[in-house]
C-alpha cells in the first residue's frame, strides 16, 4: 500500500500543481500530497532496513534423524571455509530414508550447527528466528514490499548418541576405504573371532550352567563390543 501510495501521490502532486488554474489551491494541494510522499518514503525505508512495523518471531521444529551411510552410526557434515562455522551437516529423515539425495542444513553465514551426544533419541532441532508484521495493519501497508517471513537466522542442534560418529565428508570416504580394505577385514574377522571366544569363556567360567540362548545373548554382546571398539581405531587413524 505504501508503494501504491508514494506513487499516486507524485502523480497527484504534480497534477495539481500543473493544471490546477488556481494556484493557490493547486499548491496547496500539491504539498500536501508532497508531505505524504515524503512520508510514505520514510515509512518504506524505515520498514526495509530497520523493519518498521515488524517483530522477531522464531519457531521450533524438532524431528527424527537417521544416518547417511546404512550400517554405520556416522553424522556427516561437508567442510566449507576454513573456520569450520559454515559445515553443512547431511542426515536423512524418515521421510527421507528412501530418497534419491539426503537432507542438509543451510549453507548460510547465520545459520549454526552443534552436536550432542548422549542422547537416548537421535533428532535435530531447529529454531529459526524471522521477521513478521506485528499486526494485519503493518501487513497491509508494506506486505507488497515482499519482506514478511525474512530469514533472520537459524541454530541447528543434532542429538546423537554415544555410538554415533561425526565425519567429515573426505574422512568417511577414508573409512568406507579402509572398511572394505581385504587387510582390515582379515584383521578384524580373526581379532573379532578371538574377542568373542574369550567373552563366551569368560561368562561360562562365572556361570558354568549358562544356557545356549544366554550364551548366544554373550556372543551377540561381545561382537557388538568388538565391532565399536574396532571402528573406533580406525575412526582415530582416518581423523589423524
Amino acid at each position: 500500500m505504501v508503494i501504491i501510495s508514494i506513487l499516486i501521490c507524485a502523480v497527484l502532486s504534480y497534477y495539481f500543481a500543473v493544471f490546477i488554474q488556481n494556484k493557490k489551491v493547486g499548491y496547496t494541494l500539491a504539498g500536501i500530497f508532497i508531505v505524504i510522499f515524503i512520508g510514505s518514503i520514510v515509512l518504506l525505508v524505515s520498514n526495509e532496513y530497520g523493519h518498521f512495523g515488524m517483530k522477531k518471531v522464531t519457531s521450533e521444529k524438532t524431528e527424527q534423524i537417521q544416518t547417511v551411510q546404512k550400517g554405520n552410526n556416522i553424522l556427516l557434515y561437508k567442510e566449507l571455509g576454513t573456520s569450520g562455522k559454515e559445515n553443512v551437516y547431511i542426515y536423512r529423515t524418515p521421510e527421507t530414508a528412501k530418497a534419491k539425495n539426503p537432507d542438509h542444513t543451510k549453507a548460510k553465514l547465520h545459520v549454526t550447527n552443534k552436536v550432542k551426544k548422549g542422547s537416548s533419541s537421535n533428532t535435530l532441532t531447529s529454531k529459526t528466528t524471522r521477521w513478521e508484521y506485528k499486526n494485519g495493519f503493518y501487513s497491509f501497508l508494506f506486505s507488497i514490499s515482499g519482506n514478511n517471513k525474512e530469514f533472520i537466522k537459524q541454530s541447528n542442534t543434532f542429538h546423537i548418541g554415544d555410538d554415533w560418529i561425526v565425519l567429515s565428508t573426505t574422512q568417511a570416504t577414508k573409512l568406507s576405504k579402509e572398511m572394505k580394505s581385504k587387510k582390515v577385514q582379515a584383521q578384524m574377522g580373526s581379532e573379532g573371532e578371538a574377542y568373542v571366544k574369550a567373552a563366551v569363556t569368560k561368562a561360562m567360567m562365572a556361570n558354568p550352567t549358562m544356557t545356549s540362548a544366554q550364551q548366544k545373548q554373550v556372543m551377540q554382546q561381545a561382537q557388538k563390543e568388538f565391532k565399536a571398539q574396532a571402528m573406533a581405531k580406525i575412526v582415530e587413524e582416518v581423523t589423524k
